[in-house]
């Protein structure tokens, strides 16, 4: 049979035996709003537990807008100008609105990504910034959480008087879902900060996809608890990017009623465990930073020790802000996790996140194609490089027989198996 997944902008595909197919596993379809700014402005009137814009009283404060990066899908052209326009109409002033941009660790947002992420208006009107996370002059320190994570958060968010975050929810590896206050912590978090994070995940939950309350979900909400919250606006979104429904209020309670609906689209029953799985990292493919999100949710539709085939262009490569990532992510999780110990790692952001990766890898073989990544890199992190799908499956085949099963993971960058 045919299959085609998707990979960048366009797609791959390749063929597969019928019989061997276990089962394509992929966000379920679903009816999106009939008029995105009605459900937008529905969610703004009427939030969960939480202020409208108006209850706010916004005249004469400052604001401050946290909105996600080209890394995500956050329809954040749709739903920007509809929170804009309603802090406008209480009385705010556009020369008091900032809008930040919660890259994390990630590299800068150029001029024109900015205008094709928010609105080329909102871009010219309004000020945008990037978050850096690497200065310490624009971060401010609010003590410790969990035992040894500092805090360390945009000065500009939270000197503002008024601070709003927006997002979609999606599963993810180390939150368990996407949004909520994540876009806070890594978002606009300092780097040691966000390093933390990552080595208490990898430590804690190295595969927490799809966990509702997992330790780095009660760490995210911690530190929103620690900084300040006072209006969430997240999305729901089809996995053709459209609206579905929006959920704004107390960024927990929120959020938590957004992920029990998002759970109807992105947890997706799985037929079983197979020996191999074959998952594209779509849509989370600009780099293998974000590339491997696919492997986490083809390690929870994969047997123990089965193989994983991981589809995903990377045009930027392996990591443009973390070269020393390629070098922790040769090693083992033991290795890692004594390296940390001894106080050796030089970049606690990669090591963490290397961490998660280790965990994948140290039980399943995984298999690359990717138009981005080289031979030689793709040794270097563990992995055996292929051109085309049918040449990984073939090499696997052999491996685990010509009757191994195959689960296919459409939008493995976004999906949770569900496993009964």
């Amino acid at each position: 049979m045919q299959i085609k997944i998707p990979y960048g902008k366009g797609e791959v595909e390749f063929d597969i035996d019928d019989k061997r197919v276990l089962g394509v596993i992929t966000p379920a379809e679903i009816q999106p709003a009939e008029d995105y700014g009605m459900e937008i402005e529905r969610s703004l009137k009427n939030p969960i537990e939480g202020p409208t814009v108006e209850d706010l009283s916004p005249r004469d404060k400052t604001v401050a807008i946290a909105v996600d990066d080209l890394t995500r899908v956050t329809p954040t052209h749709l739903i920007l100008p509809k929170i804009l326009d309603s802090l406008e109409r209480a009385g705010a002033k556009r020369g008091d609105i900032k809008i930040i941009i919660a890259l994390g660790t990630h590299r800068e947002m150029t001029p024109q990504e900015m205008r094709e992420k928010y609105g080329a208006s909102v871009v010219e009107e309004y000020e945008v910034v990037n978050h850096t996370f690497d200065d310490e002059s624009n971060l401010e320190y609010l003590g410790k959480i969990a035992g040894d994570v500092p805090v360390w958060i945009n000065k500009e968010y939270l000197r503002a008087d008024i601070r709003i975050v927006t997002g979609n929810i999606i599963p993810h590896f180390n939150a368990g879902w996407a949004a909520g206050a994540k876009i806070l912590l890594p978002g606009l978090a300092g780097e040691e900060t966000v390093g933390r994070m990552h080595v208490h995940s990898s430590m804690t939950t190295p595969n927490g996809l799809g966990m509702d309350e997992n330790p780095t979900r009660q760490l995210i909400d911690a530190f929103a608890e620690k900084v300040g919250i006072h209006l969430l606006v997240n999305t729901v979104i089809t996995r053709n990017r459209e609206i579905v429904r929006v959920y704004t209020g107390d960024f927990m309670k929120a959020h938590r009623q957004g992920v029990e609906f998002a759970k109807k689209i992105y947890g997706v029953k799985a037929p079983g465990l197979a020996e191999i799985s074959i998952s594209s990292s779509y849509p989370a493919d600009i780099e293998f930073w974000q590339g491997q999100k696919a492997l986490f949710p083809a390690d929870l539709a994969t047997k123990p020790g089965g193989g994983i085939i991981e589809v995903t262009p990377c045009p930027e490569g392996i990591s443009v802000m973390h070269p020393k990532w390629i070098d922790y992510l040769h090693c083992n999780t033991e290795e890692l996790k004594r390296g940390y110990e001894r106080g050796e790692a030089e970049d606690l952001v990669a090591l963490g996140l290397a961490m998660n990766y280790t965990s994948i890898k140290d039980k399943h073989p995984i298999c690359l194609v990717s138009e981005g990544i080289s031979y030689r890199d793709a040794e270097k992190i563990g992995c055996q490089k292929f051109k085309r799908v049918e040449e990984a499956l073939e090499y696997l085949t052999e491996r685990y027989g010509s009757d191994s099963k195959v689960n296919i993971l459409t939008h493995g960058g976004e999906t949770y198996p569900i496993v009964r």
